[in-house]
């Protein structure tokens, strides 16, 4: 099967494993030192680049769950 998670920047990835560990998107956004408003942004665009319908789709397809 061929994956798509190359179509990640290593920020979404990184935002991604972010939530598959359980952080809150306010918890993300300190970590990385951007504001809530990136983070969301940037979850919402890895939903986009891997065609998921749910963040927990997304993580599945990233295969980080």
């Amino acid at each position: 099967m061929f994956m798509t998670t190359w179509k990640l920047s290593p920020f979404e990835r990184s935002c991604l494993r972010w939530i598959s560990l359980g952080r809150s998107v306010s918890e993300i956004a300190l970590l990385e030192g951007k504001s809530e408003a990136e983070i969301n942004l940037c979850l919402e665009r890895a939903l986009v680049l891997l065609g998921a319908i749910s963040m927990e789709d997304a993580l599945k397809k990233a295969d980080l769950i």
